[in-house]
C-alpha cells in the first residue's frame, strides 16, 4: 500500500511552529473571516482564489477554517480536506507544512468551501472562510498572506449544489460549467468578484486543531467481470469495482467522455457482479465534458464496492466513456496497527481481525458510529467500543517515534459533548449535529460521558481537562439530582439499548439508576482531582442515597434479584438487563451479589417476547413472572461479557462470542461486523467488542491504575483455547504474550516496555507447584484461584507446572 498522506509528522511541526510564533496567527484568523457577500441559506460550493509572488523561501505553512467544510488545493494539487467535525461555537483550524507544494514564481492557493452543512457531523452556520500563509526564510517570516478582500470568489464552478444526506454529502457536479482548471496558478480569474469581510465574532473563538490531520491511503481494489482498465463503457453499462478491504475514504477516477455524458458514481457496503447495496443513497452524478477529466468525491464513504453507471450518451459511439485509472483512497486517523491476536481456534483469530477493520474505518475525525449510514459521534459508541478497543489495538506514535495508545479522539468527543449542554444541564447524544429526536438526549449516554472523563483522566492524569470540563460536569449531576422522586431514584427514560423491553419509558428505571449512580460515585472522583470537597461529599452523599433508595424499592425478595423499574409506584418484571447493570454499575448489597448474579448467568440468554419500544409502560410490565428478552445486541454484550469475565466464566465467554457472533462472521462480502446480532448496519463499531475482550482478557493485559505507576496487570483468561498469543497496545507501549498449554503445564513468554514492571496473575493448575523463568526457579504467591508474581524484565522462557 502506498501512502500519499498528512502524517502525523507535518501535524505536530507546523503546530509546534505556530506556537513559536505566540499564536499571533490564532488571533489574526479570527479577524480574517471573509465571504462572497452571498448568502442564500441553501448549502453551496463557493471557490476562493489568491495568487501571490514568492521569491526564494526556506519553508511555509498554512492555517485555515471554513464553515462548513472545505478542499484546499496548493498550484494545481489537492493537498487538504477539513476542518476537523466542529460546534460553530468552538471551531478548530487546520495546520500543514506546505512548503513542497509551494515554488518560486506565482502561487495560487485555492479553497473551495460547502457553506449551510447540517448532517450527523456538521451544523447549520453563517458560511465563512479564514486562512493564513505564513512563508519563512532563515527562521524568519519574510511573507504572509491572509483572507481579506483581495481574495477572488466564484460560485459558478463544476461543483453544484451538493445532496446532503444522514451520513454523507453526495455531489452534483457538471464538469462543462468550467473555463478552465481554476486550482491552478495560471488561471484567468479577472472575471471573479473580490472578497466580503465578514465578522469573525459570528463564530466561537478559533483554537488550534487538536487531534493529528487524517492520513490518506492507496488501498488495492480488484475489477469484478474481469473488467480491464482502459475500459469502455456505452449507456446504460456499468463497472464494479471491489476494494480488498472495506474503507473509509473516495475513489481518484480517470476518464474520457463525451460531452454531455452523466456517470453514476456508487458506494457500498455490499456487491456483486450486477449490482451494489447498502449504499444508504450515497450516489453522486457527474455530467462530463469533453475529453479526458478526473474525478474526485468531495466527500468520504464507508464503502467496499464502487459502482460506476454510464447514464446516456451517443448510440453512435463505440464508447460514451472509457475509463483509463482508478484509485482508491482511505482517509482515517493516523493510528498504527500496532496490536495483534492469535490463537488456536481460527473462528476468533478472524473475529478479532475484522473487529480491528470495524472500528479502524470508523475512526474519521471522531469515533463514527457506522461508516456510511450516519457517521456519527455517539457518546455511548465511544464509551463501551470506540475508546477502550481503539486504545487496546491502535496505537499513534509518541514525539520520539515509540508507539503508545491514544486518546485523541475520546478527549475529541468529550469537548464536543460539553460543547452541546442545554440550558437544563442535559448532555446530547451525539454532537456536532443539529439532530434532534428521540436520540438527541440519552441519559445514559451522559452517565458515559462522566464515566469516560474519569478513564481518560486515570488512563493519562490529564487533570487539565478534568478543570476543562468541569463546569460542565457539574450541571449534568445537577440536573440528575433535581430529577430525583420521593422515593430518592431518579425518574428518566431508560435506555441502556434497544434489547432493554424498557427502552424510551419514563420511569424508575433499575438500568438508568445504576447508570446515574456510577456517575456520582465518578463525580466524586472527579472532584478529588479538581479539588472541589464540597463537590466531593455531595457526589458521595447523593451516590450512597441512590444506592439505599434502589437496594430498598427495587429489589424483589422472591425473585432473588431486582425489578426492572417502578412506575406508578409499582414494580416492574425483572429482567436481564436490570441485573447486569446492577451488578455492572457497583450498586449491588455485597450479601445479594451472589443472588443477583445466579439471576443474570441463567436469564441472559433468555429469548422472550419482544415489546414495542414506543415509551409506553403495558399493563403486563407489572407481572413479576413476565419473561422478556435477555442481552441481545452487541452494545449490551459488552457489559455482559464484563461481567462473565469478572466471575472467572471465561470458557463460557468465548462461547457466548462464538454463537453470537456466528451470521456476522458467515457474511464475507462485507468483511465487517455489524450493529445488531440481526442486522443493521453492517460496518458498526458495536460488532467490534470482541476484540476488546481477546484482547484485553484472553491475552490479559492491561494497566494497573493510576499510570503513573507504571505497572502493567497481567492476567490470561485463556478459556477453552490450548493456545493464544498477541500484541496489546498500553500508555506505556505494546506489551506482547504468548500463553501455550502443554499437558498440565502453562508456558509463557512476555515482553513489557522498559522502565515498567508488570503484575502476573495466572490460573491455579491441579498439580501447579513451581515457576520457572528464564530457567530460574521464581518464588510466587497462592491463593484459591491463581498464583501471582512480579517481573521487572521481559520473560522469554516462562513455565508454571
Amino acid at each position: 500500500m502506498k501512502i500519499r498522506a498528512f502524517i502525523l509528522l507535518i501535524f505536530l511541526s507546523t503546530t509546534i511552529a505556530l506556537a513559536q510564533s505566540g499564536n499571533t496567527a490564532t488571533e489574526i484568523l479570527q479577524n480574517k473571516m471573509i465571504w462572497s457577500g452571498k448568502d442564500n441559506g441553501k448549502s453551496e460550493y463557493t471557490v476562493f482564489r489568491k495568487t501571490f509572488e514568492l521569491a526564494s523561501f526556506d519553508a511555509a505553512s498554512i492555517h485555515l477554517f471554513a464553515d462548513a467544510r472545505y478542499i484546499l488545493w496548493i498550484n494545481g494539487q489537492e493537498i487538504l480536506r477539513g476542518p476537523c467535525r466542529f460546534d460553530p461555537k468552538s471551531p478548530t483550524f487546520d495546520s500543514m507544512d506546505v512548503t513542497s507544494f509551494l515554488k518560486t514564481g506565482k502561487n495560487a492557493v485555492v479553497v473551495m468551501v460547502m457553506s449551510h452543512g447540517s448532517n450527523s457531523k456538521m451544523m447549520n452556520h453563517h458560511p465563512g472562510l479564514t486562512a493564513g500563509i505564513e512563508v519563512t526564510q532563515q527562521s524568519k517570516v519574510i511573507n504572509q498572506i491572509w483572507t481579506d478582500s483581495t481574495w477572488k470568489w466564484s460560485d459558478h464552478t463544476r461543483f453544484l449544489s451538493p445532496v446532503q444526506d444522514w451520513g454523507v454529502v453526495c455531489d452534483r457536479v457538471d464538469a462543462r460549467i468550467d473555463d478552465g482548471d481554476w486550482s491552478r496558478a495560471a488561471y484567468d480569474d479577472q472575471l471573479w468578484q473580490q472578497a466580503t469581510p465578514v465578522n469573525g465574532q459570528l463564530w466561537g473563538n478559533l483554537t488550534p486543531r487538536a487531534i493529528p490531520l487524517l492520513k490518506e491511503t492507496e488501498m488495492d481494489w480488484v475489477a469484478l467481470n474481469n473488467d480491464r482498465l482502459p475500459l469502455k463503457l456505452k449507456a446504460g453499462q456499468s463497472a464494479i469495482f471491489k476494494a480488498n478491504e472495506m474503507i473509509q475514504g473516495f475513489p481518484v477516477i480517470q476518464f474520457e467522455a463525451e460531452e454531455g455524458v452523466q456517470i453514476q458514481f456508487a458506494f457500498g457496503y455490499t456487491g456483486d457482479s450486477t449490482s451494489i447495496g447498502n449504499t444508504y443513497g450515497s450516489a453522486s452524478f457527474y455530467t462530463a465534458r469533453s475529453g479526458d477529466q478526473t474525478y474526485i468525491p468531495t466527500d468520504s464513504y464507508g464503502f467496499r464496492y464502487l459502482k460506476i453507471s454510464v447514464l446516456n450518451g451517443s448510440i453512435y459511439s463505440s464508447s460514451n466513456v472509457l475509463l483509463k485509472q482508478i484509485k482508491l483512497i482511505d482517509r482515517r486517523y493516523p493510528y498504527l496497527e500496532t496490536g495483534s491476536f492469535a490463537c488456536n481456534d481460527p473462528f476468533l483469530n478472524e473475529l478479532w481481525k475484522r473487529s480491528a477493520l470495524t472500528l479502524k474505518v470508523n475512526c474519521e475525525d471522531g469515533y463514527m458510529d457506522c461508516a456510511l449510514r450516519e457517521k456519527a459521534e455517539w457518546m455511548g459508541d465511544a464509551a463501551i467500543v470506540g475508546y477502550p478497543l481503539s486504545r487496546s489495538v491502535f496505537a499513534i506514535a509518541d514525539s520520539t517515534g515509540f508507539p503508545r495508545s491514544d486518546s485523541g479522539l475520546i478527549i475529541s468527543m468529550l469537548r464536543h459533548i460539553a460543547q452541546s449542554q442545554s440550558d437544563s444541564g442535559m448532555f446530547k447524544a451525539h454532537h456536532p449535529s443539529d439532530r434532534f429526536d428521540i436520540h438527541a438526549y440519552i441519559e445514559d449516554y451522559s452517565c458515559l460521558w462522566v464515566q469516560s472523563l474519569r478513564q481518560v483522566y486515570e488512563l493519562t492524569g490529564n487533570s487539565s481537562l478534568v478543570n476543562e470540563l468541569w463546569e460542565p460536569l457539574k450541571k449534568q449531576m445537577k440536573w440528575f439530582e433535581t430529577h430525583r422522586s420521593a422515593n430518592g431514584l431518579v425518574l428518566a427514560r431508560e435506555f441502556t439499548f434497544i434489547d432493554n423491553p424498557l427502552a424510551y419509558c419514563t420511569c424508575n428505571g433499575a438500568t438508568i439508576n445504576a447508570f446515574v449512580y456510577k456517575a456520582f460515585c465518578d463525580a466524586a472522583f472527579l472532584a478529588s482531582v479538581k479539588g472541589d470537597i464540597q463537590a466531593e461529599k455531595n457526589y458521595q452523599k447523593v451516590a450512597g442515597e441512590i444506592k439505599l433508595s434502589y437496594n430498598k424499592h427495587l429489589w424483589i425478595p422472591s425473585k432473588k434479584t431486582y425489578s426492572s423499574g417502578i412506575s406508578e409506584e409499582k414494580q416492574m418484571m425483572p429482567t436481564a438487563h436490570a441485573a447486569l447493570m446492577a451488578l455492572n454499575r457497583g450498586i449491588v448489597l455485597e450479601n445479594r451479589e451472589d443472588q443477583v448474579k445466579e439471576y443474570l448467568f441463567a436469564h441472559y440468554s433468555d429469548r422472550g417476547k419482544g415489546y414495542p419500544q414506543g415509551g409506553i409502560i403495558p399493563d403486563t410490565f407489572f407481572d413479576h413472572d413476565l419473561k422478556t428478552q435477555g442481552i441481545d445486541s452487541p452494545y449490551t454484550a459488552f457489559w455482559m461479557l464484563e461481567e462473565l469475565y469478572k466471575d472467572g466464566r471465561d470458557t463460557e465467554a468465548l462461547s457466548f462470542i462464538r454463537k453470537r457472533w456466528a451470521q456476522m462472521m458467515s457474511d464475507t462480502i462485507a468483511g465487517t461486523l455489524w450493529e445488531a446480532f440481526g442486522g443493521g448496519d453492517i460496518c458498526h463499531n458495536m460488532g467490534a467488542v470482541p476484540a476488546y475482550f481477546l484482547s484485553t482478557k484472553v491475552l490479559g493485559v492491561s494497566e494497573k491504575l493510576p499510570v503513573s505507576s507504571k505497572v502493567i496487570e497481567i492476567r490470561p483468561q485463556l478459556g477453552d483455547l490450548d493456545r493464544a498469543e498477541g500484541t496489546v497496545v498500553t500508555e506505556y507501549g505494546p506489551v506482547h504474550v504468548k500463553w501455550e498449554k502443554q499437558n498440565d503445564d502453562l508456558t509463557f513468554s512476555i515482553d513489557i516496555p522498559a522502565g515498567t514492571k508488570a503484575l502476573v496473575s495466572l490460573p491455579i493448575l491441579k498439580t501447579g507447584k513451581k515457576l520457572r523463568i528464564n530457567n530460574k526457579d521464581v518464588a510466587f504467591h497462592a491463593n484459591k484461584k491463581s498464583i501471582n508474581f512480579t517481573i521487572k524484565s521481559d520473560v522469554s522462557n516462562g513455565i508454571y507446572r
